[in-house]
């Protein structure tokens, strides 16, 4: 009877054992496969054609048109509650329960007038069931959100305009395709209105997914001239208003502000992940100088800040359970406070580990 019990034990454990190596290996198997999907644009900054509208753009027309949207001052200050890689996927350690926990206590803590999400809000092989939930989740909550699609947004079963056309059925999703001869799918601007004047606005903008360099090497796409052609058209169409920009992955000058060693925060990530190529669009937004921020994600276990050549370079905060992360870097949210009074915009950030979540 003991030798029997003995045998027992030793089989449950032995297939418990098998059973987490093989959950563990479908896990990876299914990250990766997530991971290496990538999408590649048939033109390059080089070869994109495209034609400019002949006609100034008309902020009251770009609304009708759904092209643009406009939300008031309810008092001095606008709060923005900003997310980025939430990567919702189904699956062993989505941890999806997890950021629905974190955005309720998120509402508690700031009650933001709108809700940014800068890129990979999915990560799934099913993108619309997951973007179906989180748009019932807002709905449910009655938050006004915004989003800007990032690079694993509109991989395997569905492409980006199926998303966007998904989201014209909910009422708090401010979201547009934005101008049919613009490169990428979210390229849009939420205006900010104190007494019925523009005093602000929020521009959002597809930063991509990733481009074969020369070499071949793979790295993060770049924006492409019809979209920093249209930031500089819609900039032209709003007079000197303050601008600030929300986009996945960073350009650029963000590697350039970590290395002059002026940045304050943590690179924790192998690198800044940034296009291989500089394609101008901070040089655009330095030409005119309405542009006063650039809010970026991409890069999980990066988070700094700081100022190059007058315009102020952020990085969010990873909420990622379903991609990579690390036990030394926090998951959290960010908010970001506007002020129509012309005072400096203010960000504090919120980790899962200071709300106990």
């Amino acid at each position: 009877m003991k030798r029997s019990a003995s045998w027992v034990l030793k089989t449950v454990v032995l297939s418990l054992a098998i059973l987490l190596i093989a959950l563990g290996i479908a896990t990876y198997l299914v990250i990766m496969g997530l991971n290496n999907t990538r999408i590649y644009q048939e033109f390059d900054r080089h070869t994109e054609l495209f034609s400019l509208a002949e006609e100034a753009f008309n902020l009251e027309t770009a609304i009708f048109e759904q092209k643009a949207f406009s939300l008031p001052y309810t008092n001095d200050s606008f709060t923005i509650l900003w997310g980025t890689d939430f990567h919702l996927r189904r699956g062993p350690f989505s941890g999806r329960d997890k950021i629905y926990a974190m955005l309720e206590k998120a509402f508690d803590e700031t009650n933001p007038d709108l809700t940014v999400i800068s890129g990979d809000l999915l990560y799934s092989f099913d993108s619309l069931k997951m973007l179906t939930e989180f748009a019932d989740f807002m709905q449910e909550h009655n938050r006004v959100w915004a989003l800007s699609f990032g690079n694993h947004d509109g991989q395997h079963t569905h492409d980006k305009p199926t998303l966007a056309n998904l989201l014209d059925g909910y009422p708090t999703a401010l979201f547009s395709q934005g101008e049919d001869w613009v490169a990428g799918n979210s390229n849009y601007p939420i205006v900010l209105t104190k007494d019925g004047q523009v005093v602000q606005a929020i521009i959002l903008l597809d930063s991509q997914d990733s481009r074969v360099y020369e070499g071949g090497v793979i790295a993060p796409d770049y924006l492409y001239p019809s979209q920093i052609a249209w930031y500089r058209w819609v900039e032209d169409g709003l007079t000197n208003i303050p601008l600030y920009a929300f986009m996945h992955i960073p350009v650029p000058e963000f590697k350039l502000l970590w290395e002059s060693g002026t940045a304050l925060g943590v690179q924790l990530d192998r690198k800044v992940n940034v296009p291989l190529e500089n394609s101008g669009l901070f040089e655009a937004m330095h030409e005119i100088g309405n542009t006063v921020a650039i809010f970026s994600g991409h890069d999980h276990l990066n988070d700094f800040s700081g100022t190059w050549e007058g315009i102020d370079l952020n990085y969010g905060r990873s909420a990622s359970y379903g991609s990579y992360g690390s036990k030394y870097h926090s998951k959290g949210i960010k908010s970001v406070t506007l002020f129509s009074d012309g005072r400096p915009y203010e960000v504090v950030t919120y980790t899962v580990d200071t709300w106990g979540l």
